[in-house]
This record gives structure tokens, C-alpha cells and sequence, in this order.
């Protein structure tokens, strides 16, 4: 039989309503996988919700099984929303524990861009960096022709300079090849704290939950 979440009546009808007054703290729990039609609740399609003659709350019979299969899932305690701890319980559960499970997929979500950003910028660095060896290569095989049409006075003239260009040459090509290994570095950095910021995100859930099963026993 069904239970209102707020009252725990089973005087409960279908109506044809998307706006609902309960229920709104547990939007995109699908995320978690959860699936499957309300057990023992008054069903239909997503465009109708169930309403309690007794106290007026309208809920999504699917968001209410989410909820409680979750709480089952983690606290292995099967609710019978017509008993008033229970529903205490449930509460609880929703705003204690809820807003750490949403943290995970954020979470993700957050780790995955912080490593996207962090490669596009790694990558803005190594291209600006081969343009500028690119633009000195350039320059020497231009140096290279106009050496071939002077004389030996302005060659040993020049000489300094094109010393100077090739010291530099092997400065680039020697930064290159440092900085080549340092985005490399960052690129590692970043995947190691997308992976941390999942793990703490994980933990911080794991110690809210015992810490709600203890003081829930």
C-alpha cells in the first residue's frame, strides 16, 4: 500500500500534475543509477503524480522509490513510510546525506573540466613555443641565401651575429625540450588532483554516512 512521504496516509490519487511539493531536494538522484517503478505506490506517467487526500502533498511515485531504495542501498533499512520514525528517518537521510551523494557526479563533473582546461592550456604553451623556434628556423634559412650573395668583408663582419643565432637556436631547441617535459608534469599534476578531488569527494561521503548510521541506530 502507498504512504504519503509527509503523513503517511494511504489515501492517496493520481492526478494530472508536473508540479509537485515534495521531492525537489532528490532531483537527479537518477544519476545514481537508480531505476525502476514505485513499489507499492500509485504509478502512472511522469506527466501525472500522487496526491494525499489527507494533507494535500504531491509527489513523483518514481522519485520516492529512488529515495528509498538509495537509503536501503546504503543503510540496509527498508522504510515503512506509515510509521512516523521512519519517515523522520527518511528526512534525515535527505537532508543529511543527499547533498554528499549530489557532491560526487558534481564532483566528476568539476575533476573532468579542471583536466580539460588544464591540457588546452598546457597545449597554448608548447604552440606558442614552437612558433617562436619555428620564426628563429625561419630566419637562419633566410640568413642562408643572402650569406650566398655577399662578400668575405660583410660574411666576417656578421660572423658575431650569426654566432649569436646559433647559440640562441640551441637555447630554444634546450627550452623546448624543458618545457616539453614540464606541461608533461602539469598534465600528470592535473589528472592526479581530478583524481583526488574524486576520492575526498568519496571518503567525505563514506564518513557522512556512518556518522548518520550511528546517530540513527
Amino acid at each position: 500500500m502507498a504512504n504519503c512521504p509527509n503523513c503517511g496516509s494511504n489515501h492517496i490519487q493520481l492526478k494530472r500534475e508536473t508540479n509537485v511539493s515534495w521531492g525537489r531536494a532528490i532531483t537527479g538522484l537518477a544519476l545514481f543509477g537508480v531505476v525502476g517503478g514505485a513499489v507499492g505506490a500509485v504509478t502512472g506517467e511522469d506527466r501525472n503524480a500522487n496526491a494525499c487526500l489527507d494533507c494535500g502533498t504531491s509527489w513523483k511515485a518514481e522519485e520516492l522509490y529512488k529515495i528509498l531504495q538509495i537509503i536501503n542501498d546504503y543503510t540496509g533499512h527498508e522504510l515503512d513510510l506509515s510509521i512516523a520514525k521512519d519517515r523522520v528517518y527518511m528526512n534525515k537521510f535527505i537532508s543529511e546525506i543527499i547533498p554528499y551523494l549530489k557532491a560526487i557526479p558534481e564532483t566528476a563533473k568539476k575533476a573532468e573540466k579542471f583536466l580539460v582546461d588544464t591540457k588546452k592550456e598546457a597545449e597554448s604553451k608548447k604552440g606558442s613555443l614552437y612558433a617562436g623556434v619555428g620564426l628563429l628556423l625561419s630566419l637562419g634559412g633566410c640568413t642562408a641565401v643572402i650569406i650566398g650573395h655577399m662578400t668575405t668583408e660583410f660574411i666576417v663582419i656578421l660572423i658575431p651575429f650569426f654566432i649569436g643565432m646559433w647559440i640562441d637556436d640551441i637555447i630554444y631547441k634546450n627550452n623546448k625540450k624543458v618545457i616539453d617535459k614540464e606541461i608533461e608534469q602539469i598534465i600528470e599534476n592535473s589528472k592526479r588532483k581530478a583524481i583526488r578531488m574524486k576520492i575526498e569527494a568519496e571518503e567525505e561521503l563514506k564518513l557522512k554516512l556512518e556518522m548518520f548510521i550511528n546517530n540513527n541506530k
